[in-house]
């Protein structure tokens, strides 16, 4: 007989008490630790707020930036008109063609860099638009227009104060009709809906949505147009080629009279 038959079936081998209670302690301080670290993931803490959370409200900006002109309430002052009414048209075109905010009341508002970011210049548009119903931003669709319809209406409504070729100055004063070529398509836009300055305002009575993709098209055309009937001459309008043709003549009467005393000598 032996021995294990003598001392009965052998027990399999278990952990300690001491190293159960170890293990369980370990395995609940992972999760604690684990629930911990998806709190501080999905709740981010204080000092480290995402940018939208960070960025000032549009009534913050504005009273920070437009209300010593425009009033505490967009109701204007001595200094600047009311913004009651303008619409998101008009906050969008001023501010984003850095025409807004001046330094000076008296200053001239000239084209140059926006004094805002994007987020802010939403913010502030946003703002300006809910102090009364005014002109949308238009939402332009330039992928199917007709740009003959659009020169047509270009050199009706546009021509005589932006030149023909979109190169400005047709007044006596320049500022009053700059060039449209540095000017973004929705900018142009926005300028139709609101008539900034001197330029007369086109409702959709006057110009339609369709109406106003094909003359903005055609405002984007003069920046590269074609040359079908020939060189462009600098693009410098009709009299360009009268001129041409002039001197073309007088050069060639100055070589005919050279030729002609050569010919005597």
């Amino acid at each position: 007989m032996s021995a294990q038959s003598r001392t009965g079936p052998s027990r399999p081998p278990t952990a300690s008490p001491r190293r159960e209670r170890r293990a369980r302690a370990l395995i609940g301080w992972a999760a604690v630790l684990a629930v911990a670290g998806v709190f501080v993931l999905w709740h981010p803490a204080q000092g480290q707020q995402s940018p939208e959370s960070q960025l000032p409200s549009g009534p913050d900006l504005y009273q920070a930036n437009c209300a010593s002109c425009h009033g505490n309430q967009g109701e204007g002052t001595f200094r600047g008109p009311t913004l009651i009414g303008v619409g998101a048209a008009s906050a969008d075109y001023w501010l984003r063609s850095g025409r807004m905010p001046l330094e000076e009341p008296d200053q001239e508002a000239e084209r140059g860099e926006p004094a805002f970011d994007d987020a802010e210049i939403r913010e502030l548009v946003g703002y300006v638009a809910r102090l009364g119903e005014g002109p949308e931003i238009p939402e332009l669709e330039l992928s199917d227009v007709d740009l003959a319809r659009g020169g047509e209406l270009y050199r009706l409504n546009c021509a005589s104060c932006h030149n023909w070729d979109g190169k400005g100055g047709a007044l006596v004063n320049r500022g009053n009709a700059p060039p449209l070529h540095p000017v973004p398509d929705v900018q142009l836009a926005e300028a139709v809906r609101i008539g900034p300055g001197a330029m007369p305002q086109f409702s959709e009575r006057q110009l339609d949505e369709e109406e106003l993709n094909d003359v903005v098209a055609y405002a984007e055309y003069l920046r590269t147009p074609q040359d079908a009937g020939g060189y462009g001459l600098a693009h410098w309008g009709p009299s360009t080629e009268t001129i041409a043709g002039f001197v073309a003549m007088l050069v060639l009467v100055a070589v005919t009279a050279w030729l002609g005393e050569r010919g005597r000598g």
